[in-house]
């Protein structure tokens, strides 16, 4: 999606960090924005800096877990006008505990913002896209832990690949839709999220604007930080290696799997 000037985008987690920086780069393109975040009073600063800028703001409270807040959002935002492009942004930091001892309620709280809230953003935000019938674009906002995961953040990574999932199958769903996906995959960022060590990550408006491009380009991942690509490197040649001298060189089950990727319409695993 290439021309962005004049048209609507949705950004949770709106109101700080990532997604303010999204709000700001996609403002300076002429955007219309409808910005989501649980934090009123931070949302209204927000929104009102956005405003003084020239910007074309609503704002709405929002918490991504809960599906009524979403049903009321999704009508304010097609009053407000189309939208094209929707980026489900909204995170919460992990627990910082081994997998194993993990509260319950840690984990339940991890997965319904950082995994099943984009699945409320995209149950919301799709159909709204497609009723236009002009295409539009969806972006993801996973984290490297999603391609690395490790403890002590287990239930944060686990979420993040999970995110990851979603935004290919997704892809593959919405192309015939013209509805583009991209996961994007920080590293350590400068936000809220990371708490005490905010300054040493990697500076918001530049994950903004590698948004914007991979948005631009259609790009299915967006990676910020290059000095993680020799770490996914070994892991995915690591995976690759599993498929050795074990594996059945008769069986062509990959073929099914492959007109799959290409067509979700062919079947189910």
């Amino acid at each position: 999606m290439q021309n962005l000037h004049g048209r609507g985008a949705l950004i949770t987690g709106g109101a700080s960090g990532i997604g303010l920086a999204m709000a700001q780069a996609l403002a300076g393109r002429g955007m219309r924005l409808v910005l989501c975040d649980r934090d009123t009073e931070v949302l209204r600063a927000a929104a009102d800096g956005l405003k003084s800028s020239g910007a074309a703001v609503l704002a709405l409270t929002l918490d991504v877990t809960d599906r009524e807040d979403w049903r009321a959002a999704a009508a304010a935002a097609s009053a407000f006008g189309p939208l094209h492009l929707v980026c489900a942004n909204a995170g919460v930091p992990p627990s910082g505990k081994p997998l194993w001892q993990t509260p319950p309620e840690a984990w339940d709280r991890v997965i319904a913002v950082n995994l099943t809230g984009v699945f409320n953003t995209v149950s919301a935000a799709v159909p709204l896209m497609m009723a236009h019938g002009q295409g539009g674009h969806l972006v993801l906002t996973s984290s490297i832990s999603g391609m690395l995961p490790v403890s002590p953040i287990g239930d944060y990574a686990i979420a993040k690949c999970g995110v990851g999932a979603m935004g290919e199958v997704l892809r593959a769903e919405l192309a015939e839709h013209r509805i583009g996906v991209s996961v994007l995959y920080p590293g350590v960022v400068a936000t809220p999220l990371v708490g005490a060590s905010r300054s040493a990550g990697m500076a918001t408006a530049y994950i903004a604007e590698r948004m914007v491009r991979g948005v631009e380009q259609d790009e299915p991942f967006v990676f910020t930080h290059a000095d993680y690509d020799p770490l996914v490197a070994r892991r995915l040649e690591a995976i690759r290696g599993a498929f050795g001298p074990s594996a059945d060189p008769a069986f062509h089950e990959s073929d099914r799997v492959l007109q799959m990727m290409r067509n979700p319409a062919v079947g189910a695993l």
